[in-house]
């Protein structure tokens, strides 16, 4: 059976949960466990594993088997993308043979727009048969992401003026991960108070610590760790809330992301700083969220700088740079019984990005 995030049935023994936003997978994964078990069953009742450190073998046996201390037992497996093909097809051998007091949740990336989930076609098959795949829909930008943020604060009992929402867009640039953690972060910041304002945003959103990424982003183009960690020291000050890591990473990542749209600009023969639009062929290439043709428009000083910033990087080193921040964003976004060292987290991968 297959679904939208709109149409999840709890009730299915097999879900296959795809999309881009973890967050928004995790929160329909709770929906499931809160569904069939009561909070006091829980911590006997559900496993979680991250599919990527685990022998498919070990997967499988473990979707096989039954809880000793639970009566009913949900298996979560995040991230399946992460499993190679072969073993995603051992992963699929075993669902038929679930316990019929075992159910499985499975997470894993949108292999592309209008794409289905990045999983091979066996494992999609046997989990429809079994169940069903949910596609978790990112909000679109505009109006439905307009509305789906003054969803989200009447979640923490709030209200947001459109000013407000669109400063948040604009610190965030549409990511709904960053989203939800800006919105929780200044709806606590208010306190009693109903209403959320464009100056409460500014004040403790993540874009007024923002003025200083470009220092950061030029310290490691110029391979400096100790600067480079000077400036996420400014970035990431001691005391900050739980969770301002994962902003910050986001930021890092579209950073990146413009450098390399201005280094494929450059090769295709536009300058950033000498071209006002780019041609159509060129920019339906580029990814729609941070997108250099939107962020550059009307904005001389960021086509300078990131015309500059593209010079410190190779398209190999950016790559792999890209590589290393998806890393760190699945250490930040892993098992929630897990302690993570944010701060640890972030200072190693910007001591890898000056190695680069």
């Amino acid at each position: 059976m297959a679904s939208n995030g709109l149409q999840l049935d709890t009730s299915a023994q097999v879900t296959l949960l795809y999309g881009d936003s973890e967050i928004l997978k995790q929160r329909a994964t709770n929906a499931i466990i809160n569904a069939r078990l009561k909070p006091e069953q829980q911590q006997d009742g559900v496993s979680v594993l991250a599919a990527g450190e685990c022998a498919p073998n070990q997967l499988a046996a473990e979707v096989g088997s039954r809880s000793l201390l639970a009566a009913e037992r949900i298996i979560v497996l995040k991230r399946i993308e992460e499993l190679n093909a072969d073993g995603q097809r051992v992963l699929a051998t075993a669902l038929p043979r679930l316990p019929d007091t075992t159910s499985v949740v499975l997470t894993c990336a949108e292999a592309g727009k209008d794409k289905g989930p990045k999983v091979v076609k066996e494992l999609a098959e046997a989990v429809k048969e079994q169940g069903q795949v949910v596609h978790i829909i990112v909000p679109q930008k505009d109006t439905l992401l307009a509305r789906w943020i003054a969803t989200e604060a009447r979640q923490h009992g709030k209200e947001i003026t459109p000013q407000a929402i669109q400063w948040l867009r604009e610190l965030t640039d549409d990511d709904v991960d960053m989203l939800v953690c800006e919105i929780e972060k200044v709806a606590t910041y208010i306190g009693n108070r109903q209403r959320i304002e464009q100056a409460d945003v500014k004040e403790v959103g993540f874009n007024s610590q923002q003025g200083n990424i470009w220092d950061m982003m030029d310290a490691i183009g110029n391979r400096r760790p100790t600067q480079a960690l000077q400036e996420l020291e400014r970035l990431l000050p001691p005391g900050v809330l739980h969770g301002e890591a994962l902003p910050l990473l986001g930021t890092i990542s579209r950073q990146l992301r413009l450098i390399w749209q201005t280094r494929v600009a450059a090769r295709a023969g536009y300058r950033l700083d000498r071209t006002a639009d780019l041609p159509e062929e060129l920019t339906s290439k580029f990814p729609s969220q941070h997108n250099v043709a939107s962020a550059v428009r009307n904005r001389r000083w960021l086509r300078r700088k990131l015309i500059a910033q593209a010079k410190k990087f190779t398209d190999g080193q950016i790559a792999r740079a890209l590589d290393m921040v998806h890393q760190t964003d699945v250490a930040l976004k892993g098992q929630a019984e897990q302690s993570i060292d944010e701060r640890t987290a972030l200072e190693t991968l910007i001591v890898k990005l000056c190695k680069l």
